[in-house]
C-alpha cells in the first residue's frame, strides 16, 4: 500500500504504522486519518501480522488535530454538513473505531508529545510504553471541545476517575513520569531505546495464541458494559470454542513436552 502521510511496514509478524507528518508534528488530518484507518483494517485482515505498533516520525507521537484544516479549513462549512449527514445515518464519525475494534495485539510506542487525539489514539492500544521526551494533554477543553470516544470511554479505566477528570477538565499536560505513575502507561525508557523496547514487548506477545489473544481482547471490552451472568456465559461460549482449536493442544502438549509452543492461529 502506498501512503502519504503515514509509514506501513510489516516483518516477521509484526507491523509498524509511523504517523509521518513531522514538519507538523505528526497533526492529524483528514487524509491522515483515512490512512491510518485503512492500514489498520489491513492490519487486522493480514494473516501475516500478528502485532501492530503505532509510533510517530520527528519529535511527535500526534499533536492531535491540524487546527488548519479540521477546524479553520475553507471546506469546513461543508465538511460539517457532511457529519451532520452521517450523524443521522448513524455513521460514527471518529476515526477511532478501527483502532478500539483492532483484534489483535496493539502497542503504543509513544516518541513524544501525544495531545488531543494524539492521547485517544494512544489509550485505543493495548500497551503503552513511553519515551522520557513523551507528554501527555487532552487538551480539548481548551479548544472548546470534549475528547474522542477513547478520552471518555478510556481514560478513567485506565488512570482512575480523579485522575482522568483532572486531565479532561484542565486540559494540562502530564510528562512520562507522572504518566507511569498513574497507569497511563506500562514502562517509560530512554528515548533510544523506545523502538526496541516496543519491538521486544511485540516478540514477547508473538509467543502468545493468536486466538487466545483475540478472545481475551473481545472479551474485556465486553466487559465494560456486560452484566456478570451474560459475561460468564459469553466467556463459557467462547473458552468452549478455544478447547477446540489446534493451538490449544499445540498449547497442552509444548508444556508437557517442555517446549516452547508453535501456534498457528487455528
Amino acid at each position: 500500500m502506498d501512503f502519504g502521510d503515514i509509514i506501513y511496514d510489516k516483518s516477521d509478524g509484526i507491523a509498524v504504522l509511523t504517523f509521518n507528518r513531522p514538519q507538523a508534528m505528526n497533526a492529524g488530518t483528514i487524509r491522515s486519518y483515512g490512512e491510518m484507518g485503512a492500514a489498520v483494517d489491513a492490519a487486522a485482515a493480514d494473516s501475516e501480522v500478528r502485532v501492530l505498533i503505532l509510533t510517530g516520525a520527528g519529535r511527535a507521537f500526534h499533536a492531535g488535530d491540524d487546527v488548519k484544516q479540521i477546524f479553520l479549513g475553507q471546506d469546513q462549512a461543508e465538511r460539517e454538513s457532511q457529519w451532520r449527514i452521517r450523524r443521522i445515518q448513524g455513521v460514527i464519525t471518529s476515526p477511532l473505531p478501527p483502532l478500539l475494534e483492532f483484534p489483535k495485539p496493539l502497542i503504543a510506542a509513544v516518541n513524544g508529545p501525544a495531545v488531543g487525539e494524539g492521547v485517544d489514539i494512544a489509550l485505543c492500544c493495548d500497551i503503552r510504553i513511553a519515551s522520557e521526551n513523551a507528554r501527555f494533554a487532552e487538551m480539548f477543553v481548551k479548544r472548546g471541545l470534549q475528547p474522542d470516544l477513547a478520552g471518555i470511554y478510556l481514560l478513567w479505566r485506565v488512570t482512575g476517575l480523579a485522575r482522568a477528570y483532572e486531565m479532561l477538565l484542565t486540559g494540562d499536560f502530564v510528562n512520562a513520569r507522572e504518566a507511569e505513575r498513574i497507569g497511563l502507561v506500562n514502562k517509560v525508557v530512554p528515548h533510544e531505546q523506545l523502538m526496541d523496547e516496543a519491538m521486544a514487548m511485540a516478540r514477547r506477545l508473538l509467543e502468545g495464541a493468536p486466538l487466545a489473544q483475540q478472545a481475551i481482547k473481545r472479551a474485556v471490552k465486553r466487559s465494560f458494559s456486560a452484566d456478570i451472568r451474560s459475561q460468564a456465559e459469553f466467556q463459557d461460549a467462547i473458552e468452549a470454542t478455544l478447547y477446540q482449536t489446534e493451538d490449544h493442544i499445540e498449547g497442552a502438549r509444548s508444556f508437557v513436552e517442555k517446549r516452547p509452543a508453535r501456534f498457528k492461529g487455528r
